[in-house]
């Protein structure tokens, strides 16, 4: 079964030849086999139906589509791959201003604005610009009022490559935290010297995370423990940003130390 979530995972293995990537995925016997949007409206499907039986090149059947149904996210997906950044920033940003009327939005129509905002944040993050990103992600998560885990590990890669620890504090005590976001958020505050911030996360994340009780003699987990496994991997995943604070093991055994 051919779906949104195929088209994308197979364009990651064929980013080299994009255009004829497309143009074998959207033919007119794919489309007999394409799984549409879950509360798709008819406007929807004539879209993508376009993207698929249309003999126009791909950036005017994208077009089309739009004029049909701007939601499209077929039709997206391929703007956005295709297009220079100029006019992928322009787009982004023109959906970005409709995010006011989300409310009234259909069911189908929010999805894909989540989507397409999504991607927008993939963009944003490709050309360094981390302020956007914060400011697309920041949008996500008041309109899908869901701590969505992605959207909180992103925003932690970017508060910690800011080094910015107040917002990012802020973000601890609104959302829950995963290991990764514990240890930038540990890395962080330690860099501004906030100590007393520091150990209320450390022990919080100590209470949430079994694991991360062997910070500071991480020899001692349990490869076979699938948890404990998990969390050596975070770490090591984290390790540029644990090493750019070279006290960060030795802060966490004095710590420790001090509690026993």
């Amino acid at each position: 079964m051919l779906n949104f979530e195929k088209l994308v995972e197979d364009y990651s293995h064929n980013r080299d030849r994009a255009e004829d990537y497309f143009s074998e995925f959207f033919t007119k016997a794919n489309f007999k086999d394409y799984e549409l949007a879950e509360n798709i409206d008819s406007n929807g499907k004539k879209a993508v139906k376009m993207m698929f039986e249309s003999r126009k090149n791909l950036l005017k059947r994208a077009d089309d589509a739009f004029r049909c149904d701007p939601f499209c996210i077929e039709a997206f997906f391929v703007y956005y791959t295709l297009s220079d950044d100029i006019y992928v920033n322009m787009r982004c940003e023109s959906f970005y201003e409709e995010a006011e009327k989300f409310a009234d939005f259909s069911i189908y129509q929010k999805v894909s604005y989540i989507h397409i905002l999504d991607f927008y944040v993939e963009f944003l993050l490709d050309i360094h610009n981390f302020t956007g990103a914060i400011r697309v992600l920041r949008m996500i998560l008041r309109l899908t009022k869901d701590g969505n885990p992605r959207n909180i590990n992103r925003l932690s890669f970017i508060y910690g490559l800011l080094e910015e620890d107040k917002d990012f504090y802020r973000l601890y005590l609104d959302y829950d935290f995963d290991a990764y976001d514990y240890l930038i958020l540990l890395v962080t505050l330690l860099k501004h010297e906030d100590v007393d911030k520091a150990k209320e996360v450390l022990l919080d994340m100590y209470e949430k995370i079994e694991p991360s009780k062997y910070l500071d003699h991480l020899w001692d987990l349990d490869e076979n423990n699938e948890a404990h496994s998990d969390f050596l991997k975070c770490v090591e995943d984290c390790f540029d940003f644990i090493n750019s604070y070279p006290g960060f093991f030795s802060w966490i055994n004095m710590t420790n130390e001090s509690l026993q």
